[in-house]
């Protein structure tokens, strides 16, 4: 199942936060406070090449002292598993360079996989997968599937959640198992342990900051740069299963008007939102502080950890 990392005692500032909550102005700032530092995003969207608008990555001027950001074309998949192992490359290449680290995320999942550890799924099998998204169109319930041969993998996802089933029950076929016995048995020790220091806002504040950035989307041309993308893309590109983008795609199939548009990323990213507030308790103990005093509790843990 390849190669186990040995677990290291190297702690890392890690920086959690749901989307819209500030993580991009927060790294900007400590990153002028600190010239040796260097972020390691994890986050499933930014990992893409060419989806600027929709995602909110760095500002270009930055994006050199980041890394995990611009990886892969947007017609390519990645899993949890595939991210955890490289950025723990990145993380220790950087330490051993001596650079502070600071980890930023708001992807639960590849989180988890960093700093948690996963097992190594089996390589994706091109027809199987196929075979199963073509039952979906079809309108078989794979949800009902998964429930009756992994019944533990079933109960963690949401029954809409059609690419975690259909790789759940992918796993399944290729191996015989239930994906949740492969995790527990094969599961890959991380090498890091982290420090997770959460950005506290508000409720209201974050729906606010929601709702403007989803219209600052709009007017900085989320819709033009869509069309552009999928003269070069299929619309069922991995990368395009990303909140904004999903959304506008339809919008340009004339499936709906330019207001619903704007509601329907706001809605879905709400939705979103929640789910990455309930699934980060996953994660162990997070430090929550509000963004008086997040600047200098992270500063101070990031000049305390650069030694590997």
């Amino acid at each position: 199942m390849g190669e186990t990392l040995k677990t290291s005692d190297s702690h890392i500032p890690v920086l959690v936060g749901p989307t819209a909550s500030g993580k991009t102005k927060l790294v900007l700032q400590l990153l002028q406070d600190n010239p040796d530092l260097r972020i390691v995003l994890v986050d499933s969207r930014k990992i893409y090449r060419e989806l600027e608008i929709g995602i909110n990555k760095p500002p270009k001027s930055y994006r050199h002292l980041f890394r995990m950001v611009d990886l892969i074309p947007i017609d390519m998949a990645y899993n949890a598993m595939d991210f955890a192992m490289r950025a723990e490359k990145e993380i220790l290449n950087l330490l051993n360079k001596g650079h502070s680290v600071l980890v930023v995320g708001g992807t639960p999942m590849y989180l988890y996989a960093l700093f948690h550890g996963l097992f190594i799924a089996p390589k994706p099998d091109p027809e199987l997968r196929k075979n199963l998204l073509n039952r979906i169109k079809s309108g078989e319930n794979l949800y009902e599937e998964l429930k009756r041969v992994d019944p533990i993998t079933a109960s963690s996802i949401n029954p809409n959640d059609w690419v975690r089933i259909t790789r759940a029950l992918e796993v399944y076929y290729q191996t015989g198992t239930p994906i949740s016995v492969l995790r527990a048995k094969y599961k890959v020790n991380p090498r890091f342990k982290p420090v997770f220091v959460g950005l506290q806002v508000p409720r209201p504040t974050i729906l606010k900051k929601i709702e403007d950035r989803v219209l600052n989307m709009i007017d900085a041309g989320l819709v033009e740069e869509t069309k552009e993308l999928l003269k070069r893309y299929p619309p069922d590109s991995p990368g395009f299963r990303t909140i904004g983008y999903q959304e506008t795609i339809e919008f340009l199939q004339g499936n709906m008007s330019l207001s619903e548009l704007v509601r329907k990323i706001t809605r879905n990213t709400k939705t979103y939102m929640r789910r990455q507030l309930h699934f980060f308790r996953k994660l162990g103990s997070i430090d929550w502080l509000p963004e008086e005093k997040i600047r200098e509790s992270l500063s101070t843990l990031i000049k305390s950890k650069k030694t590997p």
